[in-house]
């Protein structure tokens, strides 16, 4: 896998969020929530959907690049080495179905009017207290950006599944404005460089990263490496007996399908070996 940045040239452009963008990401980088470790489910579901697109796409379109890639989501930590001083990064990477330059400006750079809004009214509403903030982040479009929780600069690298499309690469730092330049990119897919605040440097730590997913993303349909580690199980707790399944894995599955942080109130696990009318 071979990516590379292209050097700044007349192709690089610049472009300022708009006003709702701005807000969101002034509350997102200042925030002081607890609750920062959903970024990485943010990602993760965003890096879910782009392999679910993909896989969608092949089953009437097979010239796609790398067509025979493994639909994956691999996270890996770059940290200087000890004794020396250096930014750790994130390096989030998918397979999925890949961004061009122009989608890049129109997913990356925009959210709807209407999420925006109601994203800010609901986190004026809720005082940062009342609601998990995970859980408004998960409601209105705005996932990818919570990012900046914990970054002081992000690098979206990608190629469209599209043989003629150039890679391109998406640069903010959670200001007023975004760059977008051409990059070299020989694979498929998304690659989101992450630079870790440093109140945020326990993110480089690969334990942390693999917890976090199991929390989190643990039944996300494809497989998650951290490093050569394959973390979540991916397998249905419905395809389980009740005797294997753990009241944190209920609990686990509960969370991430309704994105509610409590527990549910109780739990029926059926199973029957006969088919049901």
């Amino acid at each position: 896998m071979t990516t590379k940045e292209a050097e700044p040239n007349e192709k690089e452009q610049q472009y300022t969020f708009k006003a709702e963008i701005k807000q969101v990401l002034d509350i997102l980088v200042h925030s002081l929530y607890k609750e920062r470790d959903i970024f990485l489910r943010e990602l993760i579901s965003n890096a879910s959907d782009a392999l679910t697109r993909l896989r969608f796409e092949m089953l009437t379109n097979h010239k796609v690049v790398d067509p025979e890639a493994e639909l994956a989501i691999h996270l890996s930590v770059e940290k200087p080495e000890e004794g020396t001083e250096g930014d750790s990064w994130l390096v989030i990477r998918d397979s999925g179905i890949g961004l061009t330059a122009t989608e890049m400006r129109q997913n990356l750079g925009t959210i709807a009017q209407s999420g925006a809004r109601e994203f800010l009214q609901k986190m004026r509403d809720n005082n940062g207290q009342q609601e998990s903030v995970g859980d408004v982040i998960g409601q209105f479009g705005v996932g990818f950006y919570s990012v900046f929780m914990v970054a002081d600069e992000v690098r979206v690298v990608s190629r469209s599944y599209k043989p003629q499309a150039n890679a391109a690469v998406w640069i903010s730092d959670g200001g007023e404005t975004y760059r977008i330049d051409t990059a070299v990119k020989e694979d498929r897919g998304t690659e989101i460089r992450i630079k870790l605040r440093t109140d945020a440097q326990e993110f480089a730590d690969e334990w942390k990263l693999k917890e976090i997913i199991r929390k989190h993303s643990d039944f996300v349909g494809y497989p998650i490496y951290v490093g050569e580690d394959q973390v979540n199980q991916q397998q249905s707790l419905w395809r389980k007996q009740p005797t294997e399944v753990e009241t944190e894995a209920y609990n686990s599955f509960y969370q991430q399908m309704t994105l509610d942080f409590d527990p549910p109130l109780s739990t029926i696990h059926f199973s029957s070996d006969a088919p049901l009318n």
